[in-house]
């Protein structure tokens, strides 16, 4: 039986409902993709959100989101960002993490298949590390299930995107991961946020997926942050028992967000 599962990204929210990040209001773009899933993908299993969930930081923005996501909270998981504090995650979204050491991941079974969350989140910067003891941790994991298909979702992506200011902040030790995986043919994907874009790259062994921002999009391939234009979105998987998956992008059309 297909399981379904939905990634949302970079949400970008901030406690002051009209905030806007590079001139759109975070808040009101992601109402319309919640009104989206709510319409057309509520029977989903999980909803994973990869990062950038609190752009202020602050305790009552995780607050205000919580209340955003109230119908999905017994399915969901989410992951940090670079615009992150993970103490305020944990107090508001304690049961929907896992601590390990100080980091706030998932390890989750669905449909037969493992799906994995990282927290990339290097504090104090923009770009994103994992670290060796939750690679050490990720191993156990993977070493655990070695005939499961797998899932890994973080917030920075591991392999360079062409866009040369958004390689500069992926994950510095992604080497390290890329060590790993391949001796763990399990693992099928990793997705990714973090560059406001949609991208596919097969390298190293490894298929890296991003999903497009709830919030302010990126234009790829420039030497600088450029806004784009272009509708918010989010990632659907369809996973089969097999090991065999379909993804796909929803973008919400610009007049169905609020």
């Amino acid at each position: 039986m297909t399981a379904r599962i939905v990634q949302i990204t970079d949400l970008h929210l901030m406690a002051d409902p009209l905030g806007e990040l590079k001139g759109v209001c975070t808040r009101t773009n992601l109402q319309g993709v919640l009104d989206v899933l709510r319409r057309d993908f509520g029977s989903a299993e999980l909803l994973i959100v990869s990062g950038d969930l609190a752009h202020d930081e602050l305790l009552e923005t995780y607050e205000v989101l919580r209340e955003m996501l109230a119908e999905w909270l017994p399915k969901l998981r989410v992951i940090p960002g670079n615009h992150e504090n993970r103490g305020f995650m944990r107090q508001v979204f304690g049961e929907r993490v896992t601590a390990v050491g100080d980091r706030n991941v998932f390890a989750d079974t669905i449909g037969g298949w493992r799906l994995i969350g990282l927290d990339s989140q290097l504090v104090g910067e923009v770009r994103g590390q994992l670290g060796e003891s939750q690679r050490d941790w990720l191993a156990r994991e993977l070493a655990a299930a070695p005939l499961q298909p797998t899932g890994i979702f973080l917030h920075h992506p591991t392999l360079e995107v062409g866009t040369g200011w958004l390689d500069e902040i992926r994950v510095e030790d992604a080497d390290l991961l890329h060590e790993l995986l391949p001796k763990n043919r399990q693992v099928k994907f990793v997705c990714v946020g973090h560059i406001h874009h949609e991208m596919m790259v097969f390298q190293k062994d490894v298929l890296m997926l991003t999903t497009p921002a709830t919030s302010v999009q990126f234009l790829p391939e420039t030497d600088r942050l450029i806004p784009d234009p272009i509708p918010p979105g989010f990632r659907v998987f369809d996973l089969e028992a097999d090991g065999s998956f379909r993804t796909r992008v929803v973008r919400v059309p610009l007049q169905l967000v609020p």
